[in-house]
């Protein structure tokens, strides 16, 4: 059967999101890990809220001269106030944004161990180094992509509101693209895949990238669900990967495929469309 028949489909891409779920869900050895990320952003989040009104609510207050007037007061509690939960929500944003990075060896364990589920051959290790060099090229090129994308679709709307009727898709097509590429990079950059590689995985298989990169928008709408839910995505990005290239020999074949193909029980026929 050639790889243009057994090719996943987009049903395929929003499916390994579901599986991704039940492999977490029935593997105990990997709830501490896929809780860490969870866990990272409470203790973040908490701390630079609790040093935000420890520190900015007091100093905020002293910057501002005394008064015996009662409305002046009240409106030096109210300003040194609204200063610390914009501090807070600063906080809380900077914990979201550096929770993925400090979860990172968490997630790559949950990698290991799907991909050990899946029968891949264990992985030979690129070094520390090689692996941020890898996986910041991969970023680079998501962000240089998407973010100029995403900022004209925005300005469009800005000045033309009823544009909205096709930009609000375009928004979802590229969000859903760029995430699916950042998932992708979790198993990728732990085998070293290069730029051009990862390129050509995407590129052959559009429909199934963009089926697991809509799976995931819908799983990460809320803010703090990009990264509970952000487990669920990585193990789902692995199984989807390991899909792909089996079903393509020709896609970055320096890498050993399992050894019982395409047609083991992981991801059998019924998951391809």
């Amino acid at each position: 059967m050639s790889g243009e028949q057994t090719r996943p489909g987009f049903g395929s891409g929003i499916g390994a999101t579901v599986r991704g779920a039940g492999f977490l869900a029935r593997s105990p050895r990997a709830w501490p890990y896929a809780l860490i990320p969870a866990a990272i952003l409470v203790a973040l989040g908490t701390l630079l809220v609790v040093l935000s009104v420890h520190f900015v609510q007091p100093a905020i207050a002293d910057l501002m001269p005394a008064s015996s007037h009662w409305y002046w007061q009240m409106g030096r509690g109210f300003i040194s106030w609204l200063v610390t939960i914009l501090a807070g929500v600063l906080g809380l944003l900077l914990a979201l944004a550096a929770t993925p990075p400090l979860s990172a060896p968490a997630l790559e364990h949950l990698v290991e161990l799907e991909e050990r589920e899946l029968g891949v051959s264990q992985r030979q290790s690129i070094g520390f180094l090689a692996e941020i060099w890898c996986g910041l090229k991969a970023q680079a090129a998501a962000a240089m992509f998407a973010g100029p994308l995403l900022v004209v679709l925005w300005i469009v709307d800005l000045l033309f509101p009823p544009a909205s009727v096709v930009t609000v898709p375009l928004k979802v097509l590229v969000t859903s693209l760029a995430l699916a590429w950042n998932l992708f990079d979790y198993p990728l950059t732990l085998r070293g895949v290069p730029l051009r590689a990862r390129l050509a995985l995407v590129v052959k298989n559009p429909a199934a990238t963009l089926g697991f990169g809509a799976g995931c928008t819908v799983l990460f709408l809320a803010p703090c669900f990009g990264v509970l839910m952000l487990p669920v995505g990585v193990v789902g990005a692995t199984r989807l990967v390991w899909q792909l290239l089996e079903a393509d020999p020709t896609l970055l074949p320096t890498l050993t495929r399992r050894a019982d193909g395409a047609s083991g029980a992981a991801t059998g026929a019924g998951e391809r469309v």
